[in-house]
């Protein structure tokens, strides 16, 4: 009920205002990344692709190993070649 007594109060949601899909289209996807053509830089960002949406206590160990493998493809790429 509002301050003034009526019950169309907007801050609350109701089944009504809900939408349900019955199917989804995976055509749709986008995919996660795209690929870079840099074969260590793909594969730490297939990674990604491992974390489970519903398991966030793995998520951190994966950033982090995402990004110690960047960090190392940059570390490469900045030092001088042989």
């Amino acid at each position: 009920m509002t301050t003034d007594g009526s019950d169309d109060d907007p801050a609350v949601v109701g089944d009504d205002n809900v939408m349900l899909l019955d199917e989804v289209d995976t055509t749709l996807e986008l995919s996660v990344w795209e690929p870079t053509g840099e074969p260590r830089v793909d594969a730490a960002l297939e990674l990604l692709n491992t974390l489970d949406i519903d398991d966030v206590h793995q998520h951190a160990a994966v950033f982090d190993e995402i990004h110690q493998q960047l960090r190392a493809t940059l570390s490469d790429a900045d030092s001088p070649q042989a």
